[in-house]
């Protein structure tokens, strides 16, 4: 099994054998990269345009209509994440109740609620949102800056199920792909779109799954000498580049588990 498979799979499942690891994240969404990625979003109508300005101000177009709205800072995790913008305009906000949104937006009044489980590009994302224990979004000159907490459930408190949203004609599987094409294009050069963030945090890692990823990681090394390239064959990620953005990494071994304790920022 690739070693790609092996994360996403550990991933999917819930993080079990990840227990009592905890990660927070400091993560800049730049005005550039929002342009870039919008179009890119299944679900939402072609033509959709954000703009983001200071304290928490948001204007939304399409087409000759547009919204101003206020961001609300804080997400709401439980039960579901959402994301809240208060409209400026009854009007509007009346307007929109008329207007044919996708499934995951809803109104209340002059609130706009964006269930971002329900969207269908964040759908393998679906098992991580149990374990996020705080996320804010705050307006910078550049954009936004996202600030996450996540604390991956300890032994003995079992882990909610979760399914995946089911798709409709409007969830764009041509679009999708481009979607995993901008990311993968994103790993591959470094990246970019994520400069100036910064992760830390501290992983209880059985051996087990150690010696699991280690034996995937000297499997696809293998692979590439044989074929002459120091590339991961497989679509995996690049294992140089993602050490050239540690910053501080610990290790601490127990019977049974090794505890990473690290820190690693892309600086561009």
């Amino acid at each position: 099994m690739p070693l790609n498979d092996v994360l996403l799979g550990e991933l999917r499942s819930g993080l079990p054998r990840l227990q009592g690891a905890r990660v927070s994240a400091v993560l800049p969404v730049y005005r550039t990269v929002i342009e870039e990625v919008l179009p890119l979003l299944p679900g939402l109508p072609d033509g959709v345009s954000l703009t983001l300005g200071t304290d928490q101000q948001v204007q939304v177009r399409y087409g000759s209509f547009y919204a101003n709205a206020t961001l609300h800072p804080d997400v709401s995790l439980r039960p579901t994440p959402v994301v809240t913008l208060e409209l400026a305009s009854q009007l509007v906000a009346w307007g929109l109740q008329r207007a044919p949104l996708p499934s995951f937006v809803r109104l209340s009044g002059r609130l706009v609620h964006i269930w971002l489980a329900e969207i269908p590009a964040l759908g393998d994302a679906a098992p991580l949102w149990p374990h996020v224990a705080s996320l804010t979004c705050r307006s910078t000159a550049g954009g936004l800056q996202i600030d996450a907490r996540l604390h991956v459930a300890g032994a003995g408190q079992p882990l909610p199920a979760f399914t995946r949203s089911p798709r409709t004609h409007g969830d764009r599987p041509m679009t999708e792909g481009r979607l995993q094409a901008w990311l993968r294009h994103q790993v591959e050069t470094g990246l970019p779109a994520l400069t100036g963030a910064r992760i830390a945090g501290t992983v209880p890692l059985p051996v087990t799954l150690l010696n699991e990823l280690l034996a995937e990681a000297v499997a696809e090394a293998a692979e590439g000498r044989s074929a002459g390239t120091s590339a991961a064959p497989r679509g995996g990620p690049d294992l140089a580049m993602l050490a050239r953005m540690v910053r501080h990494v610990r290790v601490d071994a127990a019977p049974g588990v090794v505890t990473i304790d690290f820190a690693v920022g892309a600086d561009g």
